[in-house]
């Protein structure tokens, strides 16, 4: 495990903690208490990174007195390396589970628990097939700190005490992608042809539903619901989204991406829905779904995709990694960018804010993963919050 950084910015090496894993990385994600990160590699293990870093960048941070000119000091110590879990088994599937714990899934259909101190716990095995998907919604009304998991043709529903919820509704093939409404009223699934939407307030005690609401719209790479339940967003591999209302069912085709739409990311009035997949991070604004939205001109263009395009939790502000590595930050509606990362070996796999917005976590492709120390102060003139 090489903690080399190569060809890094100076502002990357004083915020970052870089490391080069043995193996690809594969999904990152923040516990829900912020106080650890984990990723998921191809070889079947989870690396751990623990948040409690005595040389945060905030710690480093100092302000002078007399001309109120902010400078952050190096490390005085070598990074630590991230503690490894085995697992055992690949592709693993990863997401926050409880509190401070992950939950992770794989090929052989074992769903393993992981503490925050490397614990591990076995909390289902399916017997028929693998896991095609998981997800922890953010705010999950029904059921809070939740996982749902596609598998052997079923969506069900984990809590985080080891309970498990009936089987939520049936599928045939294998699921790419799977989302639950807010309030869990029905859940999206994307395959490799098409969107289906189950209605789970008409499922019988033995998990049969209706017929699906399905949207032939090619290969589903993202999906996500806007927090007032009201539209559902697919993003494509064939490049572009679709806005579906499925209360009408009415479906809204945005087709003019370059690149396939990886990310989804909502504000938390549902007005701004930002997406990666164009030469820049792309925010359009939402109205309701009643008419085509419009984009809010954000960063700059340029000749390389944007891989991953996440929305800070509390402030209007966006993070945009590409292709070519290169990480920025830059305000909504804004063209100015503050570049957190050159570009590097290992194009830019996904990006994941922690809950409080100071850290942002990547991976690459070569096996590079890190987080990034954004103290709140660094973006004082940043005042409106994402609403």
């Amino acid at each position: 495990m090489s903690t080399t950084e190569a060809q890094a910015s100076p502002l990357f090496t004083l915020l970052a903690r870089q490391w080069r894993l043995e193996a690809e990385v594969q999904a990152c994600a923040f516990a829900r208490d912020g106080a650890s990160l984990a990723y998921a590699l191809a070889d079947g293990t989870l690396a751990l990174v623990s948040m409690e870093d005595p040389e945060a960048a905030g710690i480093r941070w100092r302000m002078s007195i007399e001309d109120g000119r902010s400078t952050i000091s190096p490390r005085a110590r070598p990074v630590p390396a991230p503690a490894r879990v085995p697992v055992g088994e690949h592709p693993l599937r990863l997401a926050a589970f409880g509190s401070s714990g992950f939950l992770v899934g794989g090929a052989t259909g074992r769903m393993v628990q992981i503490g925050a101190d490397g614990s591990t716990r076995v909390v289902v095995e399916h017997d028929t097939g693998g896991v095609d998907a998981l997800t922890t919604p953010c705010e999950p009304a029904a059921c809070p700190r939740a996982s749902w998991v596609a598998a052997s043709g079923s969506v069900t529903r984990y809590d985080p005490e080891g309970g498990t919820a009936l089987a939520m509704a049936r599928y045939e093939g294998a699921a790419r992608v799977v989302a639950p409404a807010p309030g869990g009223g029905c859940v999206a699934l994307g395959f490799d042809t098409c969107l289906s939407v189950i209605d789970l307030s008409v499922i019988d005690p033995q998990g049969a539903a209706g017929e699906p609401f399905e949207i032939a719209l090619g290969p589903v790479e993202a999906l996500a619901w806007s927090p007032d339940g009201c539209l559902l967003a697919a993003g494509l591999l064939d490049g572009g989204i679709a806005l579906i209302d499925t209360a009408t069912r009415r479906v809204l085709r945005l087709p003019d991406y370059p690149a396939p739409v990886r990310t989804l990311d909502w504000s938390a009035d549902s007005r701004w829905l930002v997406t990666s997949g164009a030469f820049r991070a792309i925010v359009w604004a939402v109205d309701g779904g009643r008419e085509r939205p419009k984009t809010l001109e954000t960063g700059r263009s340029g000749l390389v995709a944007v891989e991953a395009a996440r929305l800070h939790p509390h402030l209007p502000l966006v993070a945009a990694g590409y292709e070519n590595g290169m990480i920025v930050v830059t305000a909504v509606g804004q063209r100015d960018e503050l570049v957190i990362r050159d570009p590097a070996p290992g194009g830019l796999r996904d990006l994941s804010w922690s809950s409080n917005g100071e850290h942002l976590a990547f991976h690459a492709a070569q096996g590079w993963a890190g987080v990034i120390d954004l103290p709140a102060h660094m973006f004082k003139q940043i005042n409106r919050r994402v609403p």
